[in-house]
């Protein structure tokens, strides 16, 4: 376990990047998906402190979701102060969902379902933010990538 010295010297150092990473790049902001769980708060919060709230579009993607879940993406973007945004995916999930399974004939696997969402919502953040001129910051952690639990790029 970090120190709390050692913490707040890494804290830093990731703000120090994001904001280095974003100038050198000359995007006009940054887009985040906001679940309003621990890994995006903590990104969104990082984020605020590296660009300025004004620089800071946080989406919420509801996919057949609990409305605590959107509760919570509400508060984070309240204590930031920055721009939110509420997509609902149900019904382009679902749409997609039943395309699938008709032009396959067969109904699509559970662990197929799954990622879709994820993969559903990486489109949307994409999307939003190229016609924004923006970057899209994952909220991964350390121990997702660690076994390849992410959905980037299809995978």
């Amino acid at each position: 376990m970090l120190s709390q010295e050692k913490l707040i010297k890494e804290a830093e150092n990731a703000i120090k990047w994001i904001k280095e990473y974003v100038n050198k790049t000359g995007a006009k902001g940054v887009v985040i998906g906001n679940s309003g769980g621990k890994d995006s708060a903590t990104v969104i919060a990082m984020a605020t402190k590296a660009l300025g709230k004004e620089n800071i579009l946080a989406v919420s993607m509801p996919c057949n979701s609990v409305s605590s879940d959107f509760e919570d993406a509400r508060l984070v973007t309240d204590t930031f102060g920055i721009n939110s945004i509420n997509i609902d995916l149900t019904s382009t999930f679902d749409t997609m969902e039943n395309s699938i399974n008709m032009a396959i004939e067969e109904t699509l696997s559970k662990e197929s379902k799954i990622n879709m969402k994820p993969r559903l919502r990486m489109t949307t953040l994409y999307s939003i933010a190229q016609t924004l001129g923006y970057l899209v910051i994952g909220t991964g952690n350390l121990s997702e990538s660690m076994v390849r639990l992410y959905n980037k790029m299809g995978r």
